[in-house]
């Protein structure tokens, strides 16, 4: 075998791990259904495909690795094949692919299969493979057929698979793959159709539902010819997934403060449950030919699943919280399968709570008092309030708290439905944040009772962070609409007006760049809105006001440095950034550290910040890392900089040259090294040929005058063995390197 040395010795070793887990089920090794020979020629492309299925579903990934020998050990000296480029294999279909064998001869490849299962490791299959490669003039065939798609289970698929020879030979079309192993009605391919020149036959699989599964189904289709005097073979393989259809007549109806969603029971009575999704409002999605399960990008809200495909009622509640009125809620349902397969989503199904109690539409701030404070309420009337089990008379009940689930107060009534607006006065909004509930009672002598209450609502509630010349707004809110658009407002220092500074879609804002030690006052305006139609629509509310004054207490931001060693003049030139964030910076400390991984100590301070550079000279004997800190007025330090190191590793490092004469003509009659730095000491031993030391040093320059130390008498022409202990300069302290070789010695 051309890339196994002496592989007429060599033992192959195959491995398969399987392993069955408590958690994921049973398991079975994939099978592999193309057989491990297979020819191609020199200069020609080789195709291969070793036609994994997996008996579970599981998903297969594939790459090559060195081909193993004696006790599962890599096998010393092996290499991939020689190739005019390279040779690669798809690790989600197993394609392999060498672009081009240069050398004729048998060669060995391995190729490692993995099983995974719910993203967990549960197998693998270790395939050797052999590969003749012979000379000839020929091209492979080619192949067309689809490579990806889709099918719904239960319907019928059919593609056209067309093999060409540029040649005319005469080609065999055969097809191996996981539709041809499953149980029930397993895809009709015509194997080993052939003709001249060019072949063509149907793919036909009649789809049902026990097909469907998470991972493709991969078929490997091959096209080998009859040119003398090797057969050469081209590999196509289409993956197809097949998909479960959706659940049906999916429909969503109100029942007090919940929403109930029913659906018929799934046609495929292998799958094995349920998932219910939640949108506010309509979502618009439809999915793709392929796309199966609700994607994150949709915004659906998983809301509840089932473990039965009789389980088909689903009541959402709002995990018992009951839902908000005002919104509109859309539903889509898919069904689950045990390997994690999931079914095209339903149709969306839309509906809302009735509207039988109130609907607040507004908190807002009229007033910031810690004493004198005023908060507006408003809200709509019932419009689907049932009269004849409820005639009134009928009154409104202002509740409040300081906590959204907390013990909500009466504190103040209303007695006519279409009176819907209340003031709350004499509060404190500068450090509160208010909650309400509207409660409707029904009057009616012997039937006194609640109809419903609100969703709770409650006012936005602003903070302020000071910061080195910003400001940072941030807020909180806890509303049954949905707030989508955010203005800032900044009291106006010369006219006291209130000027709007900014709109925002998120909740927090930074106000920069303003005035240190000035005070700044804001407030923030909400643009919110339900989700049904019928109630206006954007609804404006207004937080507290609230001022702050920035102070400078931040550093600068972390330089970045930059080195340079220069080699000729043992210096080494640190580059102090220039950068728009360091404007404010009064000067750096330097810190030093002799270690890259120990702790950095403050060596100096520089007050210039003009300065963009400096050295550190004589770096003979000096190694190490240095990082900066910048520090602003009010001495707020940054962090550490990125360290630079100085080390040997980039200046003259310890070399010995390989030859030397002796021979007294003042040309290259020592042995000794290239110029070099960073050298404390050497530990020297020269030997010759039978192993006896004849020079011996500690001198970094050596100087060997090519003379037997011990007796003073020329050394033989010839070739002598050193070993070269060197301590040099490096971080962390003086460290050894050893060097070994040779020297040839020439008079």
């Amino acid at each position: 075998v051309i890339n196994i040395p002496n592989s007429v010795n060599i033992p192959f070793y195959l491995e398969t791990i399987i392993t069955i887990h408590p958690f994921l089920g049973g398991n079975s090794s994939p099978v592999l259904l193309n057989p491990p020979v297979d020819n191609g020629c020199v200069n020609t492309p080789f195709y291969h495909n070793p036609s994994a299925y997996d008996p579970d579903g599981d998903s297969l990934s594939y790459k090559l690795v060195n081909c193993l020998g004696l006790e599962g050990e890599v096998i010393p000296g092996y290499s991939l094949p020689l190739a005019s480029n390279s040779i690669t294999i798809d690790p989600v279909t197993g394609d392999l692919f060498w672009d081009s064998p240069i050398l004729q001869g048998e060669y060995n490849i391995a190729i490692l299969i993995e099983e995974w299962r719910a993203g967990v490791k549960i197998g693998s299959v270790l395939r050797d493979m052999q590969i003749n490669i012979g000379a000839c003039n020929n091209t492979p065939p080619e192949i067309e057929v689809i490579e990806d798609t889709c099918i719904v289970a239960g319907t019928n698929f059919q593609t056209t698979v067309k093999a060409t020879d540029a040649q005319g030979d005469k080609i065999t079309l055969t097809a191996t793959g996981g539709p041809f192993n499953v149980e029930q009605s397993p895809a009709i391919f015509p194997q080993s159709i052939y003709g001249f020149g060019q072949v063509q036959a149907d793919f036909k699989w009649s789809t049902n539902c026990s097909h469907v599964r998470k991972h493709p189904y991969q078929v490997s289709f091959k096209a080998e010819d009859n040119n003398i005097p090797i057969n050469l073979v081209s590999m196509k393989t289409m993956r197809i997934t097949v998909v479960s259809p959706a659940p049906e007549n999916l429909t969503a109806d109100p029942l007090g403060n919940s929403i109930v969603v029913r659906w018929d029971s799934h046609n495929c009575r292998n799958a094995n449950g349920y998932k219910v999704y939640r949108h506010n409002g309509p979502s618009g999605w439809t999915h793709d030919h392929c796309e199966t399960g609700v994607p994150e990008y949709t915004s659906f809200q998983l809301v509840g699943t089932s473990t039965s495909i009789l389980d088909t009622i689903f009541v959402d509640d709002n995990a018992g919280q009951g839902l908000i009125y005002g919104n509109q809620y859309c539903y889509v349902v898919v069904a689950t399968f045990p390997d994690f397969a999931e079914s095209y989503a339903s149709n969306e199904a839309c509906a809302s709570l009735k509207r039988e109690v109130p609907i607040i539409t507004n908190v807002s701030v009229e007033e910031t008092s810690s004493t004198d404070g005023k908060i507006f309420i408003r809200w709509t009337k019932p419009t689907e309030l049932d009269f004849a089990q409820f005639p009134g008379p009928h009154q409104y009940k202002i509740l409040r708290s300081t906590t959204v689930n907390g013990t909500y107060s009466e504190i103040g009534t209303l007695d006519d439905l279409n009176d819907t607006t209340f003031f709350d006065t004499n509060i404190n909004t500068v450090s509160n944040t208010w909650f309400y509930k509207i409660e409707l009672n029904n009057l009616t002598p012997e039937n006194s009772l609640t109809i419903g209450t609100s969703n709770p609502a409650g006012s936005i509630f602003i903070n302020l962070t000071p910061n080195d010349r910003k400001i940072t707004l941030s807020w909180n809110e806890n509303t049954p609409w949905t707030n989508f658009e955010y203005t800032v407002f900044r009291k106006n220092l010369e006219n006291s007006l209130w000027d709007s500074i900014a709109t925002t879609h998120e909740k927090s804002f930074v106000d920069f760049p303003l005035e240190n030690d000035i005070e700044q006052c804001y407030f923030i305006r909400s643009s919110g809105e339900y989700t049904i139609d019928g109630i206006e629509s954007p609804l404006i509310n207004f937080s507290q006001k609230s001022c702050q004054t920035p102070i400078d207490n931040e550093p600068p931001c972390v330089p970045i440095l930059q080195g340079e060693t220069d080699c000729e003049t043992n210096t080494y030139t640190i580059q102090l950034p220039a950068d728009s964030c360091l404007l404010d910076v009064y000067g750096y400390y330097v810190y030093f550290n002799s270690s890259n991984d120990g702790i950095f100590v403050k060596i100096d301070s520089v007050f210039d910040v003009n300065l963009h550079q400096f050295q550190i000279a004589n770096m003979e004997y000096m190694a190490g890392c240095v990082a900066i800190s910048a520090f602003d007025l009010s001495y707020n330090e940054s962090a550490l900089s990125n360290f630079v190191c100085i080390d040997l590793e980039e200046c003259n490092p310890y070399v010995l040259p390989n030859v030397f004469t002796p021979n007294g003509d003042n040309y290259n009659d020592l042995f000794v090294p290239f110029p070099y730095s960073f050298v404390e000491s050497i530990d020297m031993k020269i030997y010759n040929r039978w192993g006896n030391i004849v020079y011996k040093t500690k001198n970094p320059d050596v100087l060997w005058d090519g003379k037997d130390q011990f007796t003073g008498n020329d050394c033989a022409e010839g070739v002598y063995y050193y070993i070269c202990d060197v301590f040099e300069y490096r971080i962390g302290g003086i460290k050894k390197r050893t060097l070994q070789g040779t020297v040839s010695l020439f008079r």
